[in-house]
């Protein structure tokens, strides 16, 4: 195997390692924090994936855990709590896929 594909290889076993370190232990700190910074209490709560087919799309996968706000809450913080939680995830996706690029770039040009 050449260079660059140990390179891919090696980032994309991390990736995943990431999102499951990431939905496993750091999005209940993340959770714990909205809960702190809104007053309300979230529950995590485990989506089934099921649809009219059964092709399962990252989006479905993003979904597997819902937050829902436990107490009646008023729409903006709900919409505030679903932000944060996009938010989170957001960066959760996008800032490893951009550091391995930065890393390949770099790379490259040694």
């Amino acid at each position: 195997m050449n260079r660059d594909a140990i390179f891919a290889v090696a980032f994309l076993l991390a990736y995943v390692i990431w999102l499951v370190v990431f939905v496993l232990v750091i999005e209940r700190g993340l959770r714990r924090l909205t809960e702190m910074l809104f007053g309300v209490t979230i529950t995590r709560e485990l989506n089934k994936i099921t649809g009219p087919s059964s092709n399962i799309n990252l989006l479905d996968v993003l979904d597997v855990y819902r937050w829902r706000v436990a107490q009646p809450a008023s729409l903006a913080v709900r919409f505030g709590v679903g932000l944060f939680r996009v938010g989170f995830w957001l960066v959760a996706v996008t800032i490893p896929l951009a550091f391995a690029l930065y890393v390949l770039v770099v790379n490259r040009h040694r």
